[in-house]
């Protein structure tokens, strides 16, 4: 029998979800059977296993959207991928089980040089920073950018990947532990409570400038006092809720000139060649194995302590990633 993360309910992630032994169905021609060895714990896993895009989510549910594996059997239709190779499988959850079958069409191979911690979060948070700057935001040398929730992970990544492409970011910021996660890197910080008053009584390193693009990972009320920040005809990315809530609809009818632009990687992913997907991760991979963007990691458990891992990676003050390993 083998093991699996599954919930039948929405809610909290710490009590709603379970481990369950089951039994391996046959493998479809056009798949691969992959042996996990390490997953993540990310902001979207928990925000989805909690019902906010319930539209969307199919219960029972096999949570885990980031994963690396190696795979261990071949469907009879299979062909690019040996065995053995070490692969990321997306465009579905369920990373969190010890065996997961893939669509082969669906598996990023991992490169050389790009461990099994490193490539556990190598797809989520670097492609979707990567995607936002150089495919939606079209950035260019010049440009101004801001990025909210800066100090967390993903916005981490979105400071790193822009300094790589030549950008000083904005990073807005909550708390001074928060401006302790982007030493080292080039970006004007602004400590922001999510209000107009906050954002220009704000320590700032530097002038605040009208931006020509607005990362938000966070929503709600707060998103309204950034447009003050925007450029006429700025874009606005919206790309998670870190809130729980909704951007309100007067952003619009306050500031019918922004380009307001919904970004969700799973989504994207479908929306272009696949050969771009792979082209795109090349990239990304080659930046991790080379240092330049490494995600941390500050704790890993085994799939049997799940539960324990639930509740570490829902602590908002924790920095760092959570792994489930192996």
């Amino acid at each position: 029998m083998h093991q699996r993360a599954i919930i039948h309910e929405f809610g909290d992630a710490r009590d709603v979800v379970k481990l369950e032994s089951h039994g391996l169905a046959p493998l479809a021609a056009n798949s691969v059977r992959i042996r996990m060895t390490a997953r993540a714990i990310n902001p979207s896993d928990l925000i989805t296993i909690s019902g906010a895009y319930r539209s969307r989510t199919q219960l029972p549910f096999l949570p885990g959207f980031e994963g690396v594996g190696v795979v261990e059997e071949l469907g009879a239709q299979v062909s690019g991928i040996a065995k053995g190779a070490r692969v990321i499988p997306i465009g579905s959850a369920g990373a969190w089980q010890d065996v997961k079958d893939s669509e082969a069409a669906w598996c990023l191979q991992v490169p050389d040089g790009v461990d099994d911690e490193q490539a556990a979060m190598s797809y989520v948070n670097p492609m979707t920073a990567w995607g936002m700057l150089h495919e939606v935001a079209k950035v260019r040398p010049g440009m101004r950018i801001a990025v909210t929730a800066a100090g967390s992970a993903i916005g981490q990544m979105i400071v790193k990947l822009a300094n790589i492409a030549g950008l000083r970011p904005i990073a807005l910021l909550r708390s001074e532990r928060a401006k302790r996660n982007l030493a080292g890197l080039s970006a004007d910080l602004i400590q922001y409570a999510g209000s107009t008053e906050s954002l220009h009584g704000s320590d700032v390193s530097a002038p605040v400038d009208k931006v020509d693009a607005i990362f938000d990972c966070v929503g709600g009320q707060g998103a309204l006092p950034l447009t003050h920040l925007l450029r006429h005809n700025g874009m606005f990315i919206h790309y998670g809720l870190l809130s729980g809530q909704p951007i309100p609809s007067k952003l619009w009818s306050e500031r019918p000139d922004i380009d307001f632009q919904m970004f969700h990687l799973r989504s994207w992913i479908r929306e272009i060649p696949f050969e771009k997907v792979q082209a795109t991760y090349a990239q990304v991979g080659a930046l991790i194995a080379n240092g330049e963007i490494r995600s941390n990691i500050r704790s890993r458990y085994r799939l049997n302590d799940v539960k324990a891992a639930l509740r570490d990676a829902s602590n908002p003050l924790a920095e760092g990633k959570v792994l489930i390993a192996p």
